[in-house]
């Protein structure tokens, strides 16, 4: 099967249009011509991922966050995403980021979140205008209400949280549930005018905490955390298209965010 195909799928199941205008989702660089050799997925293309791909003998890598992000007006080694790149052109690796356009899919984080949580009464917390089904953000309500420190231990079952800041407490016990992984603060009064009891992201600025005081309780869990769960999502995607090539979980995919 040729990479074309295999991404050709993939952009059917979650389309490139579904992405912000922000985004750079799609293909980063290399030829999509070639046969699949091995398919490696991870969450950012690191020059760790690039060597993984060339040991297990992958020459597509499947990322969440694009490499190509803001506007790059030459490729040298000077910088490292651009060092990365050249490293994956040269040993013929294509590099391919289904990010927003995943975000805000049906089948995005958000939504696989929110069923891994067991949220019932699902809605969409930003949708997009030319189509309400999907957009950025999700809400719902537990089974039952919980304090915070239960509202935690349900989301370590499936997600390898090591850190977890939070604004004030405003309810002893919490039902209504919102939720987007990445930098979802933009989110946050959205959140609040749609009765969330807490609202969780990755990452928040300072002035978010206070913001958040008298509205919602903001809890981040790290960006990193918070989006890990997409490998297992293009994992199983692209396992659907049968083919004489095996798809891996990066180990190298790490934190670049060390805690002490």
């Amino acid at each position: 099967m040729k990479i074309r195909e295999l991404l050709d799928y993939l952009e059917e199941r979650v389309p490139l249009d579904q992405q912000e205008d922000f985004d750079n989702s799609g293909i980063q660089c290399g030829d999509t011509s070639q046969e699949i050799s091995g398919v490696l997925v991870a969450i950012d293309t690191t020059e760790a991922v690039i060597d993984e791909a060339i040991k297990m003998g992958c020459n597509l890598i499947v990322t969440h966050h694009p490499a190509l992000f803001r506007a790059t007006k030459s490729i040298t080694p000077d910088y490292y995403i651009n060092k990365c790149l050249m490293m994956a052109i040269k040993h013929d690796i294509v590099v391919y980021a289904s990010h927003t356009s995943l975000d805000n899919d049906d089948e995005g984080v958000n939504v696989y979140w929110a069923h891994q949580m067991g949220l019932t009464d699902i809605q969409i917390l930003e949708p997009q205008q030319n189509n309400p089904e999907i957009g950025s953000g999700v809400i719902g309500n537990l089974p039952y209400p919980v304090t915070i420190g239960e509202l935690i231990f349900l989301m370590k079952r499936f997600q390898p949280i090591t850190h977890v800041a939070h604004s004030q407490v405003l309810k002893e016990r919490v039902q209504r549930i919102a939720y987007c992984g990445g930098s979802g603060n933009f989110l946050m009064k959205k959140a609040a005018q749609s009765g969330a009891d807490v609202f969780i992201t990755g990452e928040a600025k300072y002035n978010d905490y206070y913001d958040a005081e008298g509205l919602v309780t903001l809890m981040t869990i790290g960006h990193f955390e918070s989006e890990l769960l997409t490998k297992d999502i293009l994992i199983s995607i692209m396992s659907e298209k049968r083919g004489n090539f095996a798809i891996y979980n990066a180990k190298t995919c790490a934190n670049p965010v060390h805690y002490v």
